[in-house]
């Protein structure tokens, strides 16, 4: 159970992508983890939801190594399986007690779809996950809700099993594909690939770069150089 414990101590589109991948320990985390995340604030809720995808592990063994390792990672996945995990909180502060107060669980449950390819799929229930994945969840959970208070209690782990024709994970970060989520009162479409996965563009006039799903620069105009 050791690599389980090791694990918990961490935590727009149209064309096809013909930029270089970069090097996993060369991805800005700051940018990959804007890729994956979204948050929204409104009068009603703040609600932020993350995508834990695949490559979300590799990207954070390659930038440490040490502290998870590529032995571990492979253990991790071998315990996912073709799941993608997703987190989401939701809810508001209180304005007399100024306490975050989180929707349920089970009132995120019912409203937690992934649209892809024409297709909805819901979270898995729990008493479908493994005990190694509930354990994950639980611990993680309580480390949140140490760590971030009310706010990080009320986080909620989905896990979904949507897989291509050769029973391989489908939710491909690096893939031409899209992938809409739902949840609470936020609907959210991931246009990938993810462009923090690849160098950035540069414009023609005057070298700036922008993020690879940029096909045009958006000041000139102008088609941008792909490196």
């Amino acid at each position: 159970m050791k690599p389980i414990f090791l694990v918990i101590t961490l935590f727009i589109s149209g064309f096809t992508f013909s930029q270089s991948k970069l090097k996993l320990n060369n991805v800005d985390l700051t940018k990959f983890i804007k890729d994956i995340m979204v948050s929204k604030t409104g009068q009603d809720e703040t609600i932020i939801l993350y995508w834990f995808s695949d490559i979300y592990w590799d990207v954070f063994a390659a930038k440490d190594p040490k502290t998870l390792s590529p032995e571990i990672v492979k253990q991790f996945k071998e315990m996912l399986g073709n799941k993608s995990v997703f987190v989401a909180v939701a809810g508001k502060v209180n304005p007399y007690t100024q306490k975050f107060e989180a929707k349920s669980e089970d009132e995120l449950r019912k409203t937690f779809v992934v649209k892809f390819k024409g297709k909805n799929y819901k979270a898995i229930p729990d008493s479908k996950l493994s005990g190694e994945l509930k354990i994950i969840s639980e611990s993680l959970g309580q480390m949140f809700s140490r760590m971030l208070g009310d706010f990080g209690s009320g986080l909620v782990f989905f896990y979904t099993e949507i897989v291509d024709e050769n029973g391989q994970n489908a939710l491909d970060p690096y893939s031409n594909d899209e992938l809409t989520i739902s949840v609470s009162s936020i609907q959210h479409t991931f246009h990938l690939p993810l462009p923090s996965l690849f160098m950035d563009a540069k414009c023609s006039n005057d070298g700036e770069l922008f993020p690879a799903n940029y096909e045009f620069c958006p000041y000139h105009g102008s088609k941008l150089i792909i490196q």
